[in-house]
C-alpha cells in the first residue's frame, strides 16, 4: 500500500514539473482528424477532411473562427486513421497520404509527403489585425509561403495581364466585368490551396516568400490539398466545394450569339438561315433589350411588341434541333414587377445602377427563392433551355477596374450576410446556385445550364459556364483569353469561354473602327474562332457587327472547316465531360497539368492541351491584314487654354445641360476617369462638362479623334461638330485635316444623365500613325513557334507527322489551320459530319489510333440531357 502511495505521489510530482517546465505560450487538444494548438497570441486548428485534405484555421486566442463556409460543403471523413506525434517543439499529423507538422511556439504549419520530402511551408507566424468596420469586428489577415524556386504557379481565377505561371507576380481578386475571382492554387509539385475568405485578396510571390494577403476575415482559413499531380489537386478540391455537373451534349456545340436579337423574327431568321445553309450548329442566345427600354430592365417576361408569340418561338427552335438561352439581370428597373415585389419585402440594395436599375440581395435565400417565382413563370415557361446571368460581379455603376468594383460595392454596404466589405468577391456564387437549385427543383430531371460573367470558388457545382466579360477586339487582348481562360480552369472551375470576335470591336481597347467588313478584322476573328473550337464551351458573340458565319467572306470556309471539326470531335468532348463530372477532370488544360516533369512547360501560355489526346496552338499574330493603328492620348504639349497657357480649361456643371455651373479649372489633358466615387461637387447622378482651350497640332494632314467616354459627347473644331464614323461605347470622328502649329479652336461637351462610373478621354490618330496603315503587309513568314513538351512522341493532327518530344518546332500555320498536334498513345473517337450534336446518334465511330505508347480511352453516351447519367 505504501509503494502504491509512493508511486502515485512520484506520478503527480513528474507531470506537475512536466507541465511547470511546458512552455507557458502553448496548449493542446486533439479534436477529430486533427489538434487544436494555442501559441502566446493565436489557436491553430489543423483538422483533416481526407487523407489528402487538411483545414488549417488561425484566429487571435479570446476570439471564435467563423463557423460556415460558402464554398465547401463537404464535412471531415469520420474513420480517418491519423497520428499525432509531437516534440518539444513541433506536432506531426500523418494521414495515409502525407504529414502536417505545426511549430508549438510560432504556429507555423509546414507539410511533406510521407517519405518527409518538403511540399509547402509557411515562411513565417500568420498576421491577424484588426481592421476597423462599422457594426462588424474583422480582422486582415496575411499568410507568407516558402516556395520552392523551380516550382510553377496557376490557378485564382481568370485575370486579363497575359501570363499563366504566377511566380513572381502579383495579383489582386477582385471581380470585375473581365477578372473573375477562384482563391485556388495549384503546383506543379502536386499541392494546393483553397483560401476561404471572401473579401479583397491579393497574392504576391517575391524573392523572400509568397503571400496570400485578405482585407477582410473574422480568421484564416485555408485548404491544403495533395494530389499526385494538378489532376488530384482538382479532384481533392471539387470533393471540398462540389461537383462540376454535366451539360446537355448540346451545350458542346456551337452557340451563336450577338448583342442583342432585336426581334422575335430576327432570331428565327438566323436559325432559319444555319439551318438552310447546313452549318453545325446548336445554340442560339438572346442577349439583353427583350424589354421595353430602361425603366423595364430585366422584367424577366418579354416585351410582347418584339417577341409576341415567346412559346411558339420556342417550339420552332426545339423542333430545328437548336436550343435557346436568355440574357437575365441581378438588377431591375423601376417599372418592373420584381422590382416592386422586391423592393416591398426589403430586398433591394439601394445604390441606383448605370441603367437606373436596382440589384436584389442574392444572399438572402427568400430573395433568390422570389427572382426564381418571376424567373420561371416568365421565361422559363416559355421552353428556355438556360440562363445567361449577366453582370453577376454584380456591376452596379461600369466599373471596370478593381479599385473601382470594390470602392462601389463596399459603398453599398450590407447585404443579408453582412457587409460587402467581407463578402465582396461571392455575389456571383449566391446568385448563381439560386438559380441553378430552383430550376432543379422545378424540372429536376433536365440538366441545368448557366452562362455568366463572373466566378467564385464552388461555382462548378452550379452547372455555370464563366465568360470572360466584355473585351475589345484587338491582337494582344485576344492573346491574353488565352492564359485567362488557362487558369480559370486549372483553379478547378471547369467551364470558361470567351467572346469570339471581342464583345466591341473599336472600344475598352479594340482597335477595328473600320468595322466588321475590314479584312483585318476579319482575319482576327478566325483566328479567334479557331482558337474558341478548343475551348470547353464554342461560343461567338459580340456588338457592332454580325456574327454568323456567312458574314465573313473569304475567311467563311476556315469558319466552316473549324465548325465541323468541333462537332466531329464531340464524341471525344462529351466523353471528357463525363470525366469532369465523375472524376473531377478538366478539359482545358495548361501544358504543366500533364507534363509537370518537363520545366519547360511552366511559362507556356499560348499552347495548351485540350483533353489528353490535343494540344492546340493558336495562332495570336496577324499575318495577311495589318490592323488599324492604336490611339494614344492627345498629348498637353498640343493643348493651350484660350489666353495661350498649358492646359485646357474644364468646366463642371451639376445638370445634365451645361447650364449650373459649380466648378471651374485648368487640366493639363483630358484625361477623365471617375471611377472609386465622384468628386464632393458632382452628384451621382446628372452632370455635365465643357472643355475649351486651343489645339495645336504638330503634323500636317489627316488626323482622327478618338473619345473614350460614357454618355452623350460632341466635339468641334473651329466651332463645327464633328460626325462620327464609328460610334459604340466610345466613338471615332471623321478624318480632319490639320496643318502643323496651327491654332485651332477645341470644345468637348460631355452629358450625363444616368448614375454609375463616369470617364472622358481624348485620344488621336495623327497622320503618321495613319500613314502606318498605309504600308504593305510584311511577308510575315504563315508559321508558327510551338513547343513539342518531352517525355513523348507527338503527331501532326493534319498530316500525320511524327515528331519527337522535347524540342520547338516551326510549325505550318496559314490562315485556315493552327498547329495541332497528338500525343503518342492517344486514341481519339471522331465521329460524322453533322449540323446539330444529337443528329446522327446511330452513327459509327471513327478510331483514331496514335501509336508509340499504351493508352486507354473511356468513350461514354448517355440520353443526351437529363440527370439519370
Amino acid at each position: 500500500m505504501k509503494i502504491r502511495y509512493f508511486y502515485s505521489l512520484l506520478a503527480a510530482v513528474l507531470l506537475l514539473f512536466q507541465f511547470q517546465c511546458a512552455p507557458k505560450s502553448s496548449s493542446l487538444s486533439e479534436i477529430p482528424g486533427g489538434v487544436e494548438l494555442s501559441t502566446a497570441t493565436q489557436t491553430i486548428r489543423l483538422q483533416f477532411f481526407t487523407d489528402n485534405t487538411v483545414r488549417v484555421q488561425k484566429w487571435l486566442v479570446g476570439t471564435q473562427p467563423d463557423s460556415s463556409s460558402l464554398v465547401v460543403l463537404a464535412k471531415p471523413v469520420a474513420d480517418l486513421k491519423i497520428q499525432t506525434n509531437q516534440t518539444d517543439s513541433t506536432i506531426t499529423l500523418s494521414s495515409a497520404a502525407m504529414q502536417v507538422s505545426v511549430n508549438k511556439k510560432t504556429g507555423v504549419v509546414s507539410y511533406t509527403d510521407l517519405q518527409n520530402k518538403a511540399l509547402l511551408s509557411e515562411a513565417k507566424s500568420a498576421s491577424i489585425e484588426p481592421v476597423a468596420l462599422p457594426e462588424e469586428k474583422a480582422y486582415t489577415i496575411r499568410q507568407e509561403f516558402s516556395l520552392d524556386p523551380s516550382e510553377g504557379i496557376y490557378g485564382l481565377g481568370q485575370h486579363q495581364d497575359g501570363y499563366m505561371n504566377y511566380r513572381g507576380k502579383e495579383v489582386v481578386l477582385v471581380q470585375t466585368n473581365t477578372d473573375a475571382v477562384i482563391p485556388v492554387l495549384v503546383s506543379t509539385k502536386g499541392y494546393g490551396i483553397l483560401w476561404d475568405n471572401y473579401s479583397k485578396t491579393v497574392f504576391n510571390d517575391t524573392p523572400e516568400a509568397a503571400s496570400l494577403q485578405s482585407l477582410v476575415a473574422g480568421n484564416i482559413d485555408y485548404y491544403f490539398m495533395l494530389g499526385a499531380n494538378i489532376d488530384g489537386v482538382i479532384a481533392q478540391y471539387r470533393g471540398l466545394t462540389g461537383v462540376a455537373p454535366m451539360y446537355g451534349k448540346y451545350a458542346y456545340g456551337y452557340w451563336q450569339s450577338k448583342e442583342h436579337y432585336d426581334t422575335q423574327d430576327e432570331l428565327l431568321a438566323v436559325a432559319r438561315e444555319y439551318r438552310s445553309r447546313k452549318i453545325p450548329i446548336d445554340n442560339m442566345i438572346q442577349d439583353w433589350d427583350y424589354w421595353d427600354g430602361n425603366p423595364n430592365w430585366s422584367q424577366m417576361f418579354f416585351d410582347l411588341k418584339k417577341f409576341p408569340t415567346p412559346t411558339a418561338m420556342m417550339d420552332e427552335l426545339h423542333k430545328s434541333n437548336f436550343h435557346a438561352i436568355i440574357s437575365i439581370w441581378s438588377g431591375f428597373g423601376q417599372n418592373t414587377p420584381i422590382y416592386k415585389e422586391m423592393e416591398q419585402n426589403g430586398y433591394l440594395y439601394p445604390t441606383v445602377g448605370w441603367a437606373q436599375f436596382r440589384y436584389y440581395d442574392a444572399y438572402n435565400p427568400a430573395a433568390c427563392e422570389l427572382y426564381w417565382q418571376h424567373n420561371s413563370k416568365g421565361l422559363y415557361a416559355h421552353g428556355l433551355d438556360g440562363w445567361w446571368m449577366d453582370s453577376t460581379e454584380p456591376d452596379i455603376v461600369n466599373a471596370l477596374t478593381k479599385e473601382a468594383t470594390e470602392y462601389e460595392m463596399t459603398r453599398v454596404g450590407k447585404n443579408h450576410l453582412g457587409s460587402f466589405a467581407k463578402y465582396l468577391n461571392t455575389y456571383s456564387l449566391m446568385s448563381v446556385e439560386g438559380v441553378y437549385k430552383n430550376q432543379l427543383k422545378e424540372n429536376p430531371n433536365k440538366r441545368v445550364y448557366i452562362l455568366t460573367r463572373s466566378t467564385f470558388a464552388g461555382q462548378q457545382r452550379s452547372a455555370a459556364t464563366t465568360w470572360s466579360g466584355d473585351i475589345g477586339a484587338d491582337w494582344s487582348i485576344y492573346r491574353n483569353q488565352i492564359s485567362a481562360g488557362l487558369n480559370h480552369c486549372m483553379a478547378g472551375v471547369p467551364y470558361w469561354t470567351f467572346d469570339i470576335g471581342g464583345f466591341v470591336i473599336g472600344s475598352y481597347e479594340g482597335v477595328f473602327c473600320y468595322g466588321g467588313k475590314d479584312p483585318a478584322y476579319q482575319e482576327l476573328y478566325t483566328r479567334m474562332f479557331q482558337f474558341g473550337a478548343f475551348c470547353p464551351i464554342f461560343r461567338s458573340h459580340g456588338s457592332e457587327t454580325p456574327r454568323e458565319i456567312w458574314q465573313f467572306g473569304k475567311f467563311q470556309p476556315t469558319l466552316l472547316k473549324f465548325d465541323n471539326l468541333r462537332y466531329r470531335l464531340m464524341p471525344y468532348i462529351y466523353s471528357l465531360a463525363h470525366q469532369v463530372t465523375a472524376k473531377g477532370y478538366t478539359i482545358m488544360r495548361g501544358l504543366p497539368m500533364d507534363f509537370a516533369n518537363d520545366p519547360k512547360t511552366y511559362n507556356i501560355d499560348d499552347q495548351f492541351m485540350f483533353g489528353p489526346a490535343i494540344m492546340a496552338c493558336p495562332v495570336t499574330n496577324y499575318m495577311y491584314n495589318r490592323p488599324p493603328e492604336k490611339s494614344v492620348l492627345l498629348p498637353a504639349a498640343s493643348l493651350q487654354t484660350a489666353d495661350g497657357k498649358p492646359g485646357i480649361t474644364a468646366t463642371y456643371f451639376t445638370d445634365s445641360q451645361l447650364k449650373q455651373q459649380v466648378k471651374q479649372e485648368v487640366v493639363p489633358q483630358i484625361d477623365l476617369s471617375w471611377y472609386g466615387g465622384r468628386p464632393s461637387f458632382v452628384t451621382d447622378s446628372a452632370h455635365s462638362i465643357r472643355w475649351e482651350g486651343k489645339l495645336i497640332p504638330t503634323e500636317t494632314g489627316k488626323h482622327q479623334f478618338h473619345l473614350k467616354a460614357f454618355g452623350t459627347k460632341r466635339i468641334f473644331l473651329n466651332g463645327k461638330q464633328l460626325n462620327y464614323t464609328y460610334q459604340s461605347v466610345e466613338v471615332y470622328t471623321e478624318f480632319v485635316e490639320l496643318k502643323a502649329g496651327t491654332s485651332y479652336d477645341l470644345r468637348i461637351e460631355s452629358e450625363s444623365k444616368g448614375l454609375g462610373a463616369y470617364k472622358m478621354l481624348l485620344f488621336w490618330r495623327t497622320p503618321s500613325m495613319l500613314a502606318k496603315e498605309k504600308l504593305p503587309v510584311p511577308n510575315i513568314a504563315k508559321t508558327r513557334e510551338v513547343y513539342l513538351p518531352a517525355g513523348t512522341q507527338w503527331f501532326d493532327f493534319w498530316t500525320g507527322q511524327s515528331l519527337k518530344g522535347g524540342q520547338t518546332i516551326t510549325a505550318d500555320a496559314p490562315i485556315d489551320k493552327i498547329p495541332v498536334y497528338v500525343k503518342a498513345g492517344s486514341i481519339v473517337p471522331m465521329g460524322p459530319f453533322v449540323q446539330y450534336a444529337t443528329e446522327k446518334p446511330e452513327a459509327p465511330i471513327e478510331l483514331r489510333i496514335y501509336r508509340g505508347a499504351n493508352g486507354t480511352f473511356t468513350y461514354y453516351e448517355d440520353e443526351n440531357d437529363n440527370n439519370d447519367y
